[in-house]
């Protein structure tokens, strides 16, 4: 399962399309073809989260609010939440250093952008890569208003991620395909052009976070 990942925050979401992947959303016969692949490419979420008195102080959405509420800190909290500010952090060093890099943001360059704040703090915790790699290509990860972050015990996520915005995309022969020669290797190209900046648009990560 690839995950398409919008790099450039000068593109806005809804603008970017992959449209030679199979079979095509719009034209799909419901009754034979499995779920669609075609989408458009939207860029990570990733809230400022807020801790007041162990509680979120509001609803969030993306990245630093799924660390918050599913990776265990292994020395500032040892075995309990992130900070909020640590989790703030990692989520935009992660974003910023791996994948709008453009490089690989498998476990150990997760667990690398995590360590650098909180040492030996890991992914996979509560968490994992493939849930990272989601929400960096789009997904929706919610943590609700209220939601246990205490740093001096740990309480069960609370968030989930919804249902209605991201559509997974697996490796066929058509993304094969695309990837090498066809609309994504244009997209994630240093030549491709948008608003007359050149540069790549996304970042291609396999279900390991290895870049395609």
């Amino acid at each position: 399962m690839p995950y398409i990942c919008l790099r450039r925050t000068d593109i806005p979401d809804g603008t970017l399309q992959v449209l030679d992947l199979s079979p095509n959303e719009s034209q799909r016969n419901l009754i034979y073809d499995p779920p669609g692949q075609t989408k458009y490419i939207d860029r990570v979420q990733n809230d400022t989260v807020s801790v007041t008195a162990s509680l979120t102080a509001g609803t969030y959405k993306g990245l630093a609010a799924y660390l918050l509420d599913n990776v265990k800190s292994a020395t500032t909290n040892a075995g309990h939440h992130l900070t909020a500010a640590h989790a703030n952090t990692m989520a935009n060093n992660i974003i910023t250093n791996l994948l709008d890099a453009g490089i690989a943001c498998d476990a150990a360059a997760i667990n690398a952008q995590l360590g650098a704040v909180d040492a030996a703090t890991v992914i996979t915790t509560v968490g994992s890569v493939a849930d990272v790699l989601k929400i960096l290509a789009g997904a929706e990860y919610v943590l609700p208003v209220g939601s246990g972050a205490s740093t001096a015990a740990w309480t069960a996520p609370a968030g989930s991620f919804t249902t209605s915005k991201y559509r997974p995309t697996y490796d066929t022969g058509a993304f094969e395909i695309s990837v090498g020669v066809g609309v994504l290797s244009k997209l994630k190209a240093s030549t491709f052009s948008y608003g007359d900046v050149t540069g790549g648009a996304v970042t291609v990560y396999s279900d390991t976070g290895a870049v395609l």
